[in-house]
């Protein structure tokens, strides 16, 4: 008997399921994008328990009859296309007729739906993929969708799933792109009862106001190309307002969402030298393309698409974007607003200090004659101990360090930290460095049930969160208060910042906050303890930048705090602090021996 079979139905929409329903936000994604495609003008979505227990999306769209409402959950059903030459000018967010059948496949469904110009429809309930009822129901014209229970039958997969934190935020970021995708479509959305948003029909300016905030808004430039048929159009950010990472950066094909390294990649060579390394532009991104210059029918999620001539598009992103940054737009304001005229002095003096050159790091130096800490001399064998430091033949003493035990450091690049020892050479990575002083700092206030100490703002900075910024706010807050913030939560998303930890600058403390708030999402499911990961997110995003010019007594300070932790070669993350060049292998090099 042969070994091959077809897969009975039940199997393989769950296999369906693998590919299309991978979390609560595959599910969001798929039935909004249904009710686009339905026509609707309002649009709400219902979560429970971030769309583990409910998801609900009710649209005034075209709706369906009885027919169509069971057809609609067989596999390969769909209203979008009829023939293999409709795949070459789609139109449609949807079109493969998957979705519906491998969402039934792992939940229990639950469908009211009622054509338009007509007064009642039908309600059909599936579970695990199969019809259980049906019956004709009073109900306005459009469709009400219900998906309860996702992955009840395979609770595998459903073990699988996060957090109701980091599932809402995948959730939103899905609906971040329909939202600006679609401005004049209204939105509302509720989790656990409480509205997240509520966005009229409104014009693209004001739509990218109320989703990405007033803030971002004000600091994007509009950037527009065309060539033949093909138009782009949207907005880039300035280059103070890019971000740790990469969360509010979206393109738009033929009003589809699209992810696309390449494209990302020509936004961010477009800004030249502007941004710094390991920087993220925000942008917003609309590209308008004939459909036979791209299929779209590459990818079972319909996130990737290929391009006739991806050359030509990229050139398209460069050079729109190139010009955008070389505009006057580009350039950030400064306002004093109305306060009084002694606020108004005493602001403008922290302004003229602000831009220049950042503020020295003062580090807190080894006394002579204090005994060296126990780390340091059993790292004796590549770094010299006090005696070696004091006698040996370094060079001369520097006049501005007066300390004579001390050998000449040097600041390669402005990177890295560089000293002769007896052995050869010792180089010492700077943000690394001092990354792992202040990790050690804080965990050691924490260990001791201690706040870290802060300072009051003398202007408090208000500061409007995005919602994926706000959710996991709401998480740390507590630990950002103890490593020595003050914050107040305001009406909305809004925050008030009144105080931050000492060692950050003023001026930065949204940057900071917004940074530590980045690294938590990028390191949600890192090994660290809710302490540590505060810890090791604020040393990172508060160390000294690669880039920082120091002084002799600043290296010098910085070397002798290093030294004076318990982990003084490993930063945080694993990454090396410090490496030796033996003098034999420098010496091989140059063909010495």
């Amino acid at each position: 008997m042969g070994k091959i079979r077809v897969l009975p139905a039940q199997i393989a929409n769950k296999i369906a399921a693998g590919e299309v329903v991978e979390r609560p936000s595959s599910v969001v994604k798929e039935l909004v994008e249904n009710a686009i495609d339905a026509g609707a003008r309002k649009i709400t979505v219902v979560l429970e328990q971030a769309g583990k227990e409910l998801i609900q999306v009710i649209d005034d769209g075209q709706g369906m009859d009885r027919q169509d409402a069971l057809l609609a959950f067989e596999r390969h059903a769909t209203s979008k296309i009829e023939a293999v030459s409709d795949l070459d000018r789609i139109v449609t967010l949807g079109f493969r007729g998957e979705a519906l059948p491998s969402i039934a496949s792992v939940s229990r469904v639950e469908l009211k739906t009622c054509p338009a110009g007509e007064n009642s429809g039908v309600l059909v309930r599936l579970e695990g993929g199969k019809v259980v009822h049906q019956q004709e129901i009073a109900l306005k014209p459009g469709t009400v969708i219900s998906v309860k229970n996702l992955f009840y039958n395979t609770p595998a997969r459903r073990n699988f799933l996060r957090a109701d934190v980091t599932e809402l935020n995948h959730i939103n970021k899905v609906l971040k792109r329909f939202f600006l995708g679609y401005p004049e479509i209204a939105f509302e959305v509720l989790h656990n009862g409480k509205e997240l948003y509520n966005l009229p029909a409104s014009d693209l300016e004001e739509r990218l106001t109320r989703v990405l905030g007033k803030k971002l808004y004000e600091g994007l430039v509009y950037v527009q190309e065309t060539l033949n048929e093909i138009e782009l159009e949207g907005y880039v950010c300035r280059p103070d307002m890019a971000r740790g990472n990469s969360v509010n950066q979206f393109i738009f094909l033929n009003k589809r969402t699209i992810q696309n390294r390449n494209l990302s990649h020509a936004v961010f060579q477009g800004y030249g030298n502007l941004l710094d390394r390991y920087r993220y532009p925000q942008f917003v991104m609309y590209l308008t393309i004939p459909p036979h210059l791209v299929d779209v029918n590459v990818h079972p999620t319909k996130m990737e698409v290929r391009f006739a001539n991806e050359r030509v598009i990229y050139h398209l992103f460069l050079s729109a974007v190139r010009k955008a940054v070389q505009s006057k737009d580009i350039v950030p304001e400064f306002s004093l607003g109305t306060r009084s005229k002694e606020q108004q002095e005493i602001m403008q003096k922290f302004q003229s200090r602000r831009f220049s050159a950042p503020p020295a790091r003062h580090f807190p130096k080894m006394r002579p004659g204090e005994e060296a800490p126990a780390n340091q001399l059993a790292f004796s064998y590549t770094l010299p101990t006090r005696e070696e430091w004091e006698k040996g033949d370094h060079g001369e003493k520097s006049e501005e360090e007066n300390t004579p035990y001390q050998p000449p450091l040097w600041q390669v690049h402005r990177r890295y930290i560089l000293s002769q020892i007896k052995s050869g050479l010792v180089i010492i990575d700077q943000h690394v460095a001092h990354e792992r002083i202040l990790y050690e700092k804080i965990l050691d206030y924490l260990s001791q049930e201690k706040r870290v100490p802060s300072q009051q703002l003398l202007f408090p900075q208000t500061l409007e969160l995005a919602l994926e910024d706000y959710l996991i706010f709401g998480e740390i807050k507590a630990w950002l208060y103890k490593i020595g913030f003050s914050i107040t939560e305001l009406s909305g998303r809004t925050i008030l910042i009144e105080a931050i930890p000492a060692d950050v600058r003023v001026g930065y403390e949204g940057k900071v906050l917004l940074e530590i708030i980045d690294y938590f999402r990028e390191n949600e499911g890192s090994k660290y303890q809710p302490h540590e990961k505060i810890a090791a997110a604020f040393a990172c995003k508060n160390a000294i930048k690669s880039g920082e010019k120091l002084t002799q007594k600043e290296m010098a300070s910085l070397v002798d705090q290093l030294f004076a932790t318990r982990e003084p070669y490993f930063c945080p993350h694993g990454r090396p602090v410090i490496v030796t060049l033996n003098l034999e292998e420098i010496d091989k090099k140059f063909k010495r021996t």
